[in-house]
């Protein structure tokens, strides 16, 4: 027995991201940072210079996720496929930390977003402290949701808005008791997530407001060309050729938006598992979490779910409109092969209509040489000059005969040819 060369990998993923013991008061922000074509290797490898140079210390010759603590605050790494997300925390205070010096310069790949979390123990103005996060009740404020979560056993309110000041949402958590250390780094956690795995879900939407259109003009050609199909004088070849173009163009943007596509509904699954996560309960007069992403987040979410099925419809309506192409082609071909195979038979019936009526002359003809034949034996055998005269006179007269049984033989041979088989 040997040790199976991925059994460390598996072993390792199963612990790849673990929740953070945390407790209240802290505050962390999150920025989740797009690859956009940078290896992730040469990510990973400033991340960890930029940590370093912070003071952090860092495992050596670690790979992959990181969490590490230096005093008061801490750094955490997490590297996904698209993307990789950096969280700072700030422990004992409620002020939210900042990316320090030249890091938004220096760190690799597309900003998308990010998310300050202040999180703070239990007390009576927690309403009083989310109007001023949020302006509530001032002009152009912005509605604030939120909910108990975790079995009431925290309370959240944020208003999903991007702050002018430094582009982050904010988002407030109070801890209300009966929550343990891993519970509270499991919610801090996925308050993160839901707000990562949104604007991830909704990077498809851009693209498939952009392929709607063109979704829609070739589903109008293609209702074109099928029109044409049952007109009587249609040029099957040309319209066959025309469907190609289309499936061309058809193939080429499912290749274009199938991966975006096919992301976006594993985000969107990502974000409703995370609500659900929550444990939500519903405060009077407040929009919860889940109420918020079900009425902004549903419409993108069926526009893109639309768009890549109406590719896949318009994919299989082409093959289906090839396939009843090919069934006419098969079908004038196969006309054309038995109207061929009609003019063989045709003349071939000719053929040997003609030789029937040959038969009459070969019958003259074997019935001479008979003659001949018969005549001259007699000649050769009978002795007797009256004998031989009254056999040559019945030999002249039995020539009908002969010629009748020479005919009958021949239409014999002959029989059957002629007739048109069915």
């Amino acid at each position: 027995m040997y040790t199976h060369p991925l059994r460390d990998q598996i072993i390792a993923e199963v612990h790849a991201r673990p929740f953070q013991q945390i407790s209240a008061p802290l505050a962390l922000l999150q920025v989740a940072i797009l690859h956009d074509g940078e290896p992730q290797e040469a990510v990973e490898r400033r991340v960890r210079e930029l940590a370093t140079s912070e003071g952090f210390e860092l495992e050596a010759g670690g790979n992959g996720f990181f969490f590490c603590r230096q005093g008061q605050r801490a750094l955490r790494y997490e590297p996904h496929s698209e993307f990789y997300s950096l969280t700072l925390y700030r422990f004992g205070e409620t002020e939210a930390p900042e990316l320090p010096g030249s890091w938004s310069e220096q760190l690799l790949g597309a900003f998308l977003c990010g998310v300050e979390v202040l999180f703070r123990s239990e007390a009576a103005d927690f309403d009083s402290w989310a109007e001023v996060h949020f302006n509530a009740g001032l002009p152009g404020a912005s509605q604030v949701n939120g909910s108990d979560v975790m079995g009431q056993a925290a309370a959240l309110r944020t208003n999903f808005r991007v702050r002018s000041d430094n582009g982050y949402n904010r988002v407030l958590v109070q801890e209300k008791g009966g929550m343990t250390l891993f519970q509270a780094g499991r919610l801090l956690q996925r308050i993160c997530e839901i707000e990562t795995y949104r604007h991830m879900a909704l990077l498809a939407l851009p693209l498939a407001l952009e392929t709607m259109p063109m979704v829609s003009r070739l589903d109008q050609q293609l209702a074109d060309v099928v029109e044409r199909i049952a007109e009587p004088d249609s040029d099957a070849a040309q319209l066959l050729q025309e469907l190609m173009a289309l499936a061309a163009q058809v193939e080429g943007l499912s290749a274009h938006t199938a991966n975006r596509f096919s992301a976006t509904e594993a985000y969107f699954a990502l974000v409703d598992r995370r609500i659900a996560e929550l444990r939500e309960s519903r405060i009077e007069g407040l929009q919860t979490v889940e109420q918020f992403m079900e009425r902004r987040l549903d419409p993108a979410h069926r526009t893109c779910r639309s768009t890549g099925e109406r590719i896949e419809r318009l994919s299989q309506r082409i093959g289906r409109s090839t396939d009843l192409i090919r069934s006419q082609v098969d079908l004038s071909i196969e006309n054309q092969s038995r109207d061929l195979l009609r003019g063989i038979n045709h003349r071939a019936r000719s053929q040997l209509r003609l030789q029937a009526k040959l038969e009459s002359f070969t019958v003259i003809v074997v019935t001479y040489y008979a003659f001949d034949l018969i005549d001259r034996t007699l000649r050769n055998v009978v002795v007797d000059e009256a004998l031989e005269t009254r056999a040559s006179f019945l030999l002249s007269a039995s020539v009908p005969l002969i010629a009748l049984g020479l005919y009958w033989y021949v239409r014999r041979l002959l029989k059957g040819y002629d007739k048109d088989e069915e």
